[in-house]
């Protein structure tokens, strides 16, 4: 028997610091997952984001009625995004009990992340819940759940993100045909190379 749904979370991934790269010849590559009561998502890749990688990744659950306290806990992650597997930098859990009451969580603080409870840097979350019916601490949604809209942030612009972050296309939107397409891999990015060392632009 399905569960009643009683509200949506929607929750940004905005960022994350102090994360371990392995790498000194270059910077890593990054993304995040959120899990809630068996779900996961993830963001896009930060392409070389580093430690420090920015992501401002909207991702939404359904809430259900009746759930115990284990499915109130929001999990996430950093992985490094490796060529045979991904590399886990960071873990942690966050309750989301308060924020399904006041129906938003204002993350004046980053949520820590560990490996077997070795620090391993922080993550950035904004959350906002939108209860299904007239509520005593959440937001109403209108009708159509499409049109929810995530609450402004409460940080300045200036301190949300340092930069635009560099997010690569999710392998599940590139159409099947072109991934076995040589150009798609490399010739675009070679030509343009080649193209601008002829230009004196390198």
């Amino acid at each position: 028997m399905s569960k009643e749904q009683i509200g949506t979370l929607v929750v940004v991934v905005l960022k994350a610091k102090n994360l371990n790269d392995k790498h000194s010849l270059y910077k890593q590559d990054v993304f995040a997952t959120v899990s809630l009561h068996g779900t996961e998502k993830r963001t896009p890749v930060d392409v070389k984001g580093g430690q420090h990688p920015e992501w401002d990744a909207e991702v939404r659950f359904p809430v259900c009625k009746d759930e115990g306290s284990k499915e109130r806990k929001l999990e996430v992650a950093c992985f490094a995004k490796e060529p045979r597997s991904d590399e886990l930098l960071g873990k942690g859990v966050v309750d989301i009990a308060e924020t399904l009451k006041t129906g938003e969580f204002d993350g004046k603080y980053w949520v820590p992340l560990d490996i077997n409870g070795v620090v391993r840097g922080d993550i950035y979350l904004e959350m906002t819940y939108f209860s299904a019916s007239p509520p005593v601490g959440g937001l109403k949604p209108p009708t159509n759940t499409f049109t929810l809209q995530r609450r402004p942030s409460k940080l300045s612009p200036s301190d949300r993100l340092s930069r635009p972050p560099t997010l690569a296309p999710s392998i599940n939107s590139i159409p099947e045909e072109r991934l076995h397409q040589s150009e798609f891999h490399a010739r675009p990015y070679t030509q343009g190379i080649i193209s601008h060392l002829l230009r004196g632009q390198y």
